[in-house]
């Protein structure tokens, strides 16, 4: 390059380093207002955003009629596993009694089910069907069992001359003493309480506490074991993927489209999924495909 080539360059790099001064002192004085507006901006895009997915996660026109039904089987499917196996007093029963309602948030999910069934899908191609959903469900009744407490209330009356009658009465409760799900163990503690109010005494048991026996979604991860083969390793990894997808399946509860029987659905983030678990969910999924992707194809890096 010659002198005069270098000279040229020298001068056009000056004007550029000249002008950008100039340009940045004159936009200087609205940089507080243009970081506002920027930040506006994607305040009302995030805004916009959420509005759109609530709208479209309560409208199924985007799932297709296949969909649909799978769903709805899943429901359906859930209701019985939750009622085919539990006791009371150790007798059968098809019902929910617990009358705190701590069964709650111990029972199978629709969600749960689909969870698996994607999974099945993504790690050995299994068709995402009545088939699999009913094969899948084998492992999966929950268990309730609950126990008659009695609630026995003592009303004591007065009359004109000042003799005091009690009298007492007693209403039957179900109590849940023992649960078993895909959720976990769990045993359910209470304590007799009484209550005095005005000329009533009531006496009963109140729930106090639950333990966790064993270890939380431990069904699930044998399950994963036994019928996926999965790792030691692997397991919490993996069971975290089928609840934290379940999860999300649940709190849009009119559209499972972001998760169907193609896992580039997640990964392209084109599902739908509640804000809180799109990072968690889509990181490890792909984590989950790329760990797949690097077993299957050990040399692939070495290209």
């Amino acid at each position: 390059m010659s002198l005069t080539d270098k000279a040229k360059n020298k001068i056009k790099s000056n004007i550029k380093n000249k002008a950008k001064k100039v340009a940045f002192k004159a936009i200087k004085p609205f940089l507080p207002f243009i970081i506002i507006i920027i930040g506006l901006f994607f305040a009302i895009c995030t805004i916009i955003d959420a509005v759109f997915i609530q709208e479209v996660q309560s409208d199924n026109s985007s799932m297709s009629e296949v969909q649909i039904n799978l769903k709805n089987k899943c429901i359906e499917k859930a209701k019985y596993l939750n009622s085919c196996n539990n006791y009371k007093d150790g007798e059968l029963t098809n019902y929910l009694l617990d009358v705190n309602d701590n069964e709650t948030s111990k029972e199978i999910e629709w969600s749960h089910l689909y969870s698996i069934m994607a999974f099945h899908n993504m790690a050995n191609n299994r068709q995402m069907d009545e088939t699999l959903l009913n094969e899948i469900s084998e492992s999966f009744k929950s268990t309730f069992k609950y126990e008659k407490s009695i609630i026995k209330v003592e009303t004591t009356t007065e009359d004109e001359k000042g003799n005091k009658k009690t009298t007492t009465t007693e209403q039957t409760q179900y109590l849940l003493i023992e649960s078993d799900s895909i959720i976990g163990h769990y045993k359910y503690y209470y304590e007799e309480q009484t209550i005095k109010k005005d000329n009533v005494k009531t006496t009963k048991k109140v729930f106090k506490h639950e333990e966790l026996i064993g270890e939380k979604y431990a069904r699930l991860k044998e399950y994963l074991k036994e019928k996926l083969n999965i790792r030691e390793d692997d397991i919490e990894t993996d069971t975290q993927i089928i609840i934290e997808a379940a999860n999300a399946y649940s709190d849009n509860a009119e559209n499972i489209d972001w998760l169907n029987s193609s896992s580039a659905n997640i990964i392209d983030g084109k599902g739908l999924i509640p804000t809180r678990n799109i990072y968690l969910a889509n990181t490890w999924i792909y984590n989950y495909n790329l760990k797949i992707w690097n077993e299957s194809s050990p040399n692939f890096w070495s290209i």
